[in-house]
């Protein structure tokens, strides 16, 4: 990758001045033809009331307007760098790439479409401040349409609620260990990279919800959360199924939903074998409440017939 700052490029351990020093805050904001709302995410950073930060762009080699958006603004700001991709990588890569170069005590990340509140780093960073042995903190966020409008608002989950889905959203702050010691993000699972990023996060370092509305999430038909349902379906399965027995403090009942969540991504990315597997698991562990909730998966998985007793299951997930 090749980084730019100011007028010059260059690698990072030549950069001098202000492009140097320590930060608090490192945010990572990987961009692929991200020209339609770029330029108001990287101004929703530039309006944070905390302002020890740096802000670090990845540029997964686009080809539209963005690396000009992207210069105007690291001409502008000496907390700004830029590092560009030759080819284009994907999500996960670009996110390496970027806390590959952060300097800072406290890492995020934001897309190129979404907008961090005023409060937002500020709020944070007391939290964790606050709190020696919380390693990761989360923020509720609202919704926007591609027009800016407030459309609805998400009230994040606790850690344990990962067995449902990626519970903790677009809106956190972690300590920089985390992301050492986790070794970044799996370039394998792009599309549920941040879900599996949580997941492994989960099983070693304390997480806690922050229940303050500090971000927008805005939905439009090219995102990608809008664009590849299937192929999110599937990934998350993989991050979920790797991750699922590593889960700290969860009863009989939540990894029941644990396999129960895996039975629906399965169906979704076309595996019904798999399905049946994890329905068998959710039964075992907490069969009263799979077959009250289930009885719709789990007449799917049977052909339409009422499985009847836990056997005729059994056999039907032999086929």
């Amino acid at each position: 990758p090749v980084m730019t700052g100011g007028n010059t490029t260059a690698q990072p351990d030549v950069e001098a001045g202000s492009r140097n020093r320590p930060v608090i805050v490192s945010v990572v904001l990987p961009t692929y033809n991200g020209s339609r709302y770029l330029a108001e995410s990287i101004q929703s950073v530039i309006a944070q009331t905390f302002q020890d930060w740096e802000l670090i762009i990845v540029d997964d080699c686009s080809t539209d307007e963005t690396p000009q958006i992207i210069e105007r603004f690291v001409q502008q700001d000496p907390r700004i760098r830029c590092i560009r991709h030759e080819t284009n990588r994907k999500l996960p890569a670009a996110l390496n790439t970027g806390f590959a170069a952060a300097r800072g005590d406290f890492f995020t990340w934001t897309s190129d479409d979404n907008l961090f509140r005023p409060l937002a780093f500020g709020e944070m960073v007391a939290a964790l401040g606050q709190d020696s042995t919380l390693d990761v903190v989360y923020c509720d966020y609202a919704f926007s349409d591609s027009n800016g409008r407030m459309t609805g608002a998400r009230r994040v989950g606790l850690p344990r609620a990962l067995v449902y889905g990626n519970v903790v959203g677009a809106c956190f702050l972690c300590r920089r260990n985390v992301h050492e010691t986790l070794d970044g993000y799996d370039e394998s699972l792009f599309l549920a990279e941040d879900y599996d990023f949580w997941l492994r996060c989960a099983a070693s370092f304390a997480m806690r919800p922050l229940h303050k509305d500090l971000y927008v999430y805005r939905w439009h038909d090219q995102s990608l959360t809008e664009k590849r349902h299937a192929e999110i379906s599937r990934a998350s399965y993989v991050a979920l199924h790797r991750s699922l027995a590593r889960l700290p403090g969860l009863g009989r009942y939540l990894r029941a939903q644990g396999h129960l969540q895996l039975a629906r991504w399965a169906v979704v990315s076309g595996e019904a074998g798999a399905a049946r597997r994890h329905l068998l698991c959710a039964f075992w562990r907490a069969p009263r409440s799979t077959w009250r909730n289930e009885r719709k998966l789990i007449f799917g998985l049977c052909g339409g017939r009422n499985p009847g007793r836990l056997s005729d299951m059994e056999r039907s997930s032999d086929g």
